[in-house]
């Protein structure tokens, strides 16, 4: 008798992939993002996410509404990457010139399911005991893999999504001393209309990123809801860059934030079968379009 399923807790990252024309800064369509991603997996491509590891897209089956492609789902793989040069034997306590490993042979290999969404552009895999991977991994994974298959009038560029509560902590402090906002190529997304007032005004000044740096006055801290700038620039770098702030709390110490380092973790409940479903569902209304 076929064990039962049970309903479970699925986490997962979240990544916002960017694709835009090169030369007018215009973004692209779904069809753009189909091709793209149906490319990656074609052209087997594999890219280092850290220092030692690579991933490459194991497999990629789209799951239709008639002939729509609501999304990509597969399996994410990542593995040691080694260089197959000069083994040391330790047995023999010396290298062995005349040993290596069958080609396109890496071990330590670790898998998990993902999601790419072509309508809301994101890239969704999940986390857990087997595959704990930093987001940022995968953001260096996808950038250079992208770069490899995108047209020649076209740009791609990934950010991880950050906890918008990073961004209260900073909003709520006593004292805000200094903020440095970084943000990039946003997408068209349902956003705040202050944040698309500064995303459509970069764009506008055909901007590909842009950088603010703000000091307080003496004895004063930044009132950030009350610059349309500042205010915008920061709701956009949850989704498109970062914003590191100096910021005193209660008792006077001086604590350093970045949204960078508090990922957006987000999770679903149901049956392991209903899984990518639920995360399709879930993503269509955290990002709509």
């Amino acid at each position: 008798m076929a064990k039962k399923e049970k309903e479970k807790f699925f986490n997962f990252f979240i990544l916002n992939v960017k694709l835009k024309n090169r030369h007018t800064n215009k973004h692209l369509n779904e069809d753009d993002y189909i091709r793209l991603f149906k490319d990656l997996f074609k052209a087997k491509i594999h890219k280092a996410s850290s220092n030692q590891k690579h991933c490459i897209i194991q497999n990629l089956f789209p799951q239709k509404d008639g002939g729509y492609i609501k999304y990509f789902q597969g399996v994410l793989a990542q593995f040691t990457f080694h260089e197959n040069e000069k083994w040391f034997n330790l047995e023999q306590l010396d290298v062995d010139e005349n040993f290596s490993i069958p080609d396109n042979y890496f071990p330590d290999a670790k898998r998990t399911h993902f999601l790419f969404i072509p309508k809301t552009h994101r890239f969704v895999y999940i986390s857990n005991s087997e595959f704990s991977a930093n987001p940022y991994t995968i953001k260096r994974y996808l950038n250079s893999a992208l770069d490899e298959v995108i047209k020649n009038n076209e740009l791609v560029d990934v950010d991880v999504e950050s906890d918008a509560s990073t961004l209260d902590k900073i909003l709520k402090a006593p004292v805000i001393r200094k903020l440095t906002i970084e943000v990039n190529y946003s997408n068209p997304d349902n956003t705040s209309d202050i944040q698309k007032f500064f995303d459509e005004d970069i764009k506008d000044a055909n901007v590909g990123r842009a950088k603010i740096e703000a000091t307080r006055k003496d004895g004063s801290s930044i009132d950030l809801k009350s610059s349309k700038i500042l205010f915008g620039a920061a709701q956009s770098s949850l989704s498109n860059g970062e914003t590191l702030a100096k910021i005193e709390d209660n008792d006077g110490r001086v604590i350093d934030l970045n949204t960078q380092k508090f990922p957006l973790k987000e999770k679903v409940f149901g049956l392991p079968a209903r899984m990518s479903e639920l995360i399709y569902e879930k993503i269509a209304n955290l990002f709509k379009r």
